[in-house]
């Protein structure tokens, strides 16, 4: 392409995102054009930026990066998207293609891994890097019969799961989601039905287990 490639960064962690718009800027073809640290930044940002790539953490506060791609994708088809995660498991690489990215990168991985990807997810084709690649196979062939948290519970369950699980009350989830208390309420007791919690510490865990947050959030 004859302009530079445009790059929207999604990820919580400033050195994180300073180290990846020095890595990014350096190459004339690429341009980072914004940077946001949550999910729910994500849509607005693209609005504004119109990015030709978003590369996205997954563990990002208040929205996680699964169901930002997805709500992203559905946005904006055109936008490619490229996982960017401390995840190695295939489990996480299949959410992510599932929701609509075409890329997938370890953060352990090379700088090159990532430039890799965006150059290839710009011709359209997909990338998943050398290092998951294995684990992601072997996970397509080894899925869990209940489909984890991305099959189990709604988007909005999911919503509600992670705003809970980062120590918002249930006021403060219904007023970031517009919605009432009753019926964050009826969410919450719908996702204990569907996984047999007891509680919130056991809506907690599930969520630190199936990637939704992490155990340091």
């Amino acid at each position: 392409m004859d302009r530079a490639i445009r790059i929207l960064l999604v990820d919580d962690h400033d050195v994180m995102r300073a180290a990846l718009c020095s890595l990014l800027n350096a190459h004339d073809e690429f341009t980072v054009v914004g940077e946001v640290s949550s999910g729910r930044e994500v849509c607005p940002a693209a609005e504004k930026t119109a990015p030709d790539v978003v590369v996205m953490d997954i563990n990002i506060p208040e929205l996680n990066g699964i169901d930002a791609t997805r709500q992203l994708c559905t946005r904006f088809p055109h936008v490619k998207v490229i996982g960017l995660s401390v995840h190695m498991n295939g489990r996480m690489v299949s959410e992510m293609l599932a929701a609509g990215a075409m890329g997938y990168v370890p953060k352990s991985s090379a700088a090159q891994d990532l430039l890799s990807a965006i150059r290839t997810v710009m011709d359209g084709k997909m990338y998943i890097s050398p290092d998951v690649l294995e684990d992601f196979v072997q996970a397509r062939s080894d899925a869990r019969p209940d489909g984890g948290a991305f099959v189990r519970l709604t988007e909005r369950e999911r919503e509600v799961l992670q705003l809970l699980a980062e120590g918002d009350s249930t006021k403060e989830v219904a007023e970031k989601l517009c919605l009432s208390v009753p019926t964050i309420h009826t969410h919450r007791q719908h996702m204990m039905e569907k996984l047999g919690a007891r509680g919130i510490a056991d809506l907690v865990r599930y969520a630190i287990r199936e990637g939704i947050i992490t155990s340091d959030e």
